[in-house]
């Protein structure tokens, strides 16, 4: 496992973050947000058990062609912990999730100011997607904000913990990322 940026990797300042790809020594951080049972409602994954399930996760991100490329850690500059993960994961479908105590700072829209114009404008993406649970309106709310629109939805899209859940989907097209910068 590498431990050190590769120089295709990409980090992205704003006035309060850093977005960057994930290293080792960050579980703290990150399992502070990912076992928190509110944080991971609407996430893919159980809340982690243990610093162990985080260092997985971190070892499967680490391991991702995408790891700060596409897909990134958020790091609170003021304090430099990870609190966080945005970005396109898997084919152009974005997602994230914070810490409790950053919710309604404007932490998340403020990385996706700092990352939509790097990947329609730098990385030359057509769309991106987003799949929410439809009860996730916070999430749904920031995507619609930026330019993201219904374009559907479907019942009974993913089961975690042995509950089925549905999805909105959502999409923004580098035609209206071109027209809301003009």
């Amino acid at each position: 496992m590498a431990d050190t940026i590769t120089p295709s990797q990409k980090t992205i300042q704003t006035s309060r973050l850093l977005l960057r790809g994930t290293r080792p020594g960050e579980e703290i951080g990150l399992f502070i947000a990912f076992s928190d049972a509110e944080v991971m409602r609407y996430w893919s994954t159980l809340p982690h058990k243990s610093i162990s399930d985080t260092e997985t996760w971190i070892s499967k991100m680490i391991a991702s062609p995408q790891n700060g490329i596409t897909d990134f850690i958020i790091v609170d500059q003021s304090s430099n912990n990870a609190i966080g993960k945005i970005g396109i994961w898997s084919g152009n479908e974005i997602g994230f999730t914070i810490a409790r105590e950053y919710w309604r700072k404007g932490i998340v829209s403020e990385a996706l100011n700092a990352l939509l114009p790097y990947y329609f404008d730098e990385l030359g993406y057509e769309s991106i997607t987003a799949d929410a649970d439809p009860r996730n309106e916070a999430s749904i709310a920031i995507l619609k904000k930026f330019g993201f629109v219904v374009t559907g939805t479907r019942e009974k899209t993913f089961e975690i913990g042995g509950v089925w859940v549905d999805s909105v989907d959502l999409e923004f097209k580098r035609e209206d990322w071109a027209k809301s910068t003009k």
